[in-house]
């Protein structure tokens, strides 16, 4: 029996403990690094959390809908409920850290894209991708609760202007957005429209860019051109439009003549129905006269023009029928206003336009002297308009401008008498009848079998007599 060696005894494991752990754990923690930091820059970045009261949700949705200022997003909704009234819908809304700072007192909030405004055609984007909430950013410490807006503003927040404010009683198709043009290039735009508590009278309050404040004083004039307006000229007929946003949402014009001073925050103006009413009112230096015709308006209006000697120098600002139960009959009352502006004073004569009426007292009492009279006349015969005309009546009744009367009631310039407007129109008639019985008799005399005979052989006459000269002269 053949013995085996022993097998030797395997050495004894060492343990050594060192520092650093090995290499195996260096990818959970490198992972564990990396998620912390993505973690705590995630926080970094992470901004306020604010709730925003709504009067409806208008569509937004919690995680997908976002919060945008000037077109950049700067937030998400996180949550939407209802309150406990469920009237109004609670928007909870995270924020990036950029806000931190701009989320005061005074921020504004509002659901954008939900309707497409013609105004904005832009809109029509934000109603196809869907609705977003819109912000109008204050500085200071961050507010936790809002309310947000009904409607988005019209302006951005950072706009500068000058605000006024525009009266009218019927207001047409404008609409809040509405642009205000001058020369149909853009200045403006309507902030709101509101109706007086007793119904008879518009207000609305009218944003003016502060870069086009130059272009509008205590003069200007503005007027309703949401319309198409017709107008005839030597050239035809024009069809004029502002603009198409203007045919649906409304807009106003404005021109400005000379005289004016630049405007103050919440100035007043009168919003005219169309642009030849509001160019043809009584500027700030108009003084008034009324006259009375006798009979009825026949047709005069409103804004009519008032003539002196041919010249445009006023315009009728109202009229008033009336019954004088003294003489039984009709009388029609016509308040007007004569500009200084029109009617040019000689050198080194000027208008005192502080006080313009007691120089224009002065010299329509010498016209008056002179047979100056008023009166209706008609622009164009059979379709023109009605108007008032201030000319020199030869052989006219003494008269004189009347300056007695209520203290309220305007100096009354003298007019003709209906009478004598009659009996020219009488006199007219008289010759067209007369002229239409001489062709009447003309008419006649050439249907006359005696008069045709007559004709026809005074027509074989001149032929003979033709056909003898050509053979004189043959010969």
């Amino acid at each position: 029996m053949i013995d085996k060696p022993d097998k030797p005894e395997p050495p004894n494991a060492r343990f050594r403990s060192t520092r650093w752990p090995g290499l195996i754990w260096a990818v959970p923690v490198a992972a564990a690094g990396i998620v912390i930091w993505l973690g705590l820059e995630a926080i970094a970045k992470r901004g306020p959390e604010v709730t925003v009261a709504f009067p409806t949700s208008g569509g937004i949705k919690a995680g997908s809908t976002t919060v945008k200022y000037r077109g950049v997003t700067v937030g998400h909704v996180e949550t939407v409920r209802l309150d406990k009234t469920l009237n109004t819908m609670k928007v909870s809304m995270q924020f990036t850290g950029e806000m931190q700072h701009h989320l005061g007192k005074g921020t504004s909030f509002w659901i954008a894209g939900r309707s497409v405004s013609f105004n904005n055609l832009a809109s029509l984007k934000s109603v196809i991708a869907g609705p977003y909430i819109g912000i109008a950013p204050r500085p200071g410490p961050v507010a936790d609760h809002f309310t947000g807006l009904t409607q988005p503003p019209v302006i951005e927040s950072g706009d500068k202007g000058e605000t006024i404010t525009l009266t009218t009683t019927h207001t047409g198709n404008l609409s809040r957005g509405a642009a205000i043009y001058f020369n149909h290039f853009k200045i403006g735009k309507v902030l709101s429209l509101a109706m007086r508590r007793d119904g008879k009278e518009f207000v609305i309050t009218a944003f003016i860019e502060r870069s086009r404040e130059n272009l509008v004083s205590s003069a200007s004039r503005f007027w309703n051109a949401g319309g198409v307006s017709v107008s005839s000229g030597g050239n035809g007929p024009r069809l004029m439009l502002q603009s198409v946003p203007a045919l649906i949402s409304g807009a106003i014009g404005v021109a400005t003549p000379g005289g004016g001073h630049p405007i103050d925050h919440g100035t007043t103006f009168h919003l005219y129905g169309t642009a030849s009413a509001a160019r043809a009112a009584p500027g700030p230096h108009a003084v008034p006269y009324r006259i009375v015709l006798a009979g009825g308006p026949h047709g005069l209006a409103r804004y009519a023009k008032v003539t002196l000697e041919g010249a445009d120098a006023g315009v009728v600002t109202n009229i008033a029928l009336g019954y004088d139960a003294n003489a039984g009959a009709l009388t029609t009352t016509v308040q007007l206003v004569l500009e200084p502006r029109d009617i040019p004073l000689d050198p080194p004569d000027r208008w005192n336009l502080a006080n313009p009426a007691p120089q224009m007292n002065a010299m329509l009492s010498s016209l008056i002297a002179h047979g100056l009279r008023a009166h209706r006349v008609q622009s164009t015969p059979v379709i023109g308009t009605q108007t008032i005309a201030l000319d020199i009546v030869k052989a006219a009744p003494k008269a004189a401008l009347s300056l007695a009367g209520a203290p309220d009631e305007p100096p009354t310039i003298p007019s003709t008498s209906a009478t004598s407007i009659d009996q020219i129109m009488d006199q007219v008639s008289g010759i067209l009848a007369n002229v239409h019985d001489a062709t009447s008799r003309i008419a006649a005399v050439s249907r006359s079998p005696r008069t045709r005979r007559t004709l026809e052989r005074l027509d074989r006459t001149i032929t003979h007599i033709d056909a003898l000269t050509r053979t004189t002269d043959a010969r």
